[in-house]
């Protein structure tokens, strides 16, 4: 790599542009120029308000903070299966350093790409590249998340809402029914329901109250019609709230929550957020958002890679102790969750940040014992 480049890159250091520590040495390019070139596929579409959104905020992020140093490109690539192991395929051909891509549904891709392409470096986030066997990966970064914990204090906040405890008042009926929509029946989704039913049955126990969770799912990620058909009939069976965790779909929830005046949970980034200004009447019915905080990660990674600093054939996770799991704990949740119910979920926050109180995972469930887990609270 160039002189200049090294050059720069060091006094971006010393002046605390890294977001990593300790950045030593370069990673080299493909190209000559010196420009780090890096491009984010999208197995689906951006808008979705939600996770793709989340990951090219981080794209976008990096272009930004490094011009001149990194060129950073998000491809779509629709909704069509047939094309992604294609493209994966053609910009693996090209001059890019370093190609991320996310979910599980791309893996068996790139575990074939990968291992074609070994001069090329890769990010899979939001899955393993093949469970247990990161390490046979050596060109691969894995990446996942432990959604499970936000989904736990949102399950609290949730049946709260259902059980009478929660001090809320209309929309809020006190009900004792609360619902989830998943997109697919995937480990990703199941590891936000199962927090969340966790989060449901601490509450009850805690309160003695019977909160029944009535939970569906999609098929889909992109299907926000059959989502809000979903969510309608979990409203009208008298549902105070819906956790929503199905990306592109995951609208329709909150489309019919606002047709329903009901309460919804958003997931991956603060959907509040997105509607705040363009339609308050809708952002006022997200109470809060699982947020998993792609952004952050793919910048941090990105950063880490460009300084020689990013490890490869391994696996990461993060949660609550990293910040980038967490409850979105914005001007509307603290409007209209009392402060005793804010006071209560920081402090399961800090316990199973501490490891005082653990919430199980997806993966310390087989199939049959999440079904179960359902229908006990059904």
């Amino acid at each position: 790599m160039k002189k200049t480049l090294l050059c720069l890159l060091t006094l971006f250091v010393s002046i605390g542009l890294f977001a990593c520590n300790d950045t030593t040495g370069l990673t080299e390019t493909t190209a000559d120029d010196g420009i780090l070139r890096v491009v984010l596929l999208v197995n689906g579409n951006l808008g979705d308000m939600s996770f793709f959104d989340s990951a090219n905020e981080g794209i976008e992020e990096l272009n930004a903070a490094y011009p001149g140093l990194i060129e950073a490109t998000t491809i779509e690539m629709g909704t069509s299966q047939t094309t992604w192991e294609t493209t994966l395929y053609r910009v693996s051909q090209q001059d890019y350093d370093l190609i991320i891509c996310a979910t599980t549904q791309m893996r068996e891709s790139l575990q074939k790409v990968s291992k074609k392409y070994t001069d090329k470096h890769y990010i899979i986030f939001d899955s393993e590249i093949e469970d247990n066997h990161a390490a046979d990966y050596p060109n691969v970064h894995s990446i996942l998340f432990r959604q499970n914990e936000g989904g736990f204090l949102a399950g609290v906040l949730a049946a709260s809402m259902a059980n009478g405890t929660s001090g809320m008042s209309d929309p809020v009926t006190s009900s004792g029914i609360v619902g989830f929509i998943g997109g697919m029946r995937n480990d990703i989704i199941y590891d936000f329901a199962v927090g969340y039913a966790q989060g449901i049955i601490y509450e009850n126990n805690l309160d003695a109250s019977n909160v029944n969770l009535m939970n569906s799912f999609v098929g889909n990620f992109n299907d926000s019609t059959q989502a809000k058909a979903l969510a309608n009939v979990q409203y009208t069976a008298g549902a105070d709230v819906i956790f929503a965790c199905a990306s592109q779909a995951g609208l329709g929830v909150i489309d019919s929550a606002q047709t329903n005046t009901k309460y919804v949970i958003g997931v991956d980034s603060d959907q509040y957020a997105y509607y705040a200004d363009t339609n308050p009447t809708r952002a006022n019915l997200i109470i809060t958002s699982v947020l998993k905080k792609v952004n952050i990660v793919i910048y941090n990674s990105v950063v880490e890679y460009m300084a020689g600093n990013l490890e490869f054939g391994v696996l990461m996770s993060y949660g609550l102790s990293d910040e980038i799991i967490d409850l979105a704990m914005n001007e509307n949740y603290e409007a209209k969750v009392p402060e005793t119910l804010r006071e209560k979920i920081n402090t399961l926050k800090q316990q199973i940040i501490s490891g005082e109180l653990v919430v199980n995972s997806r993966y310390d469930y087989t199939l049959d014992e999440i079904d179960s887990l359902f229908s006990g609270l059904e």
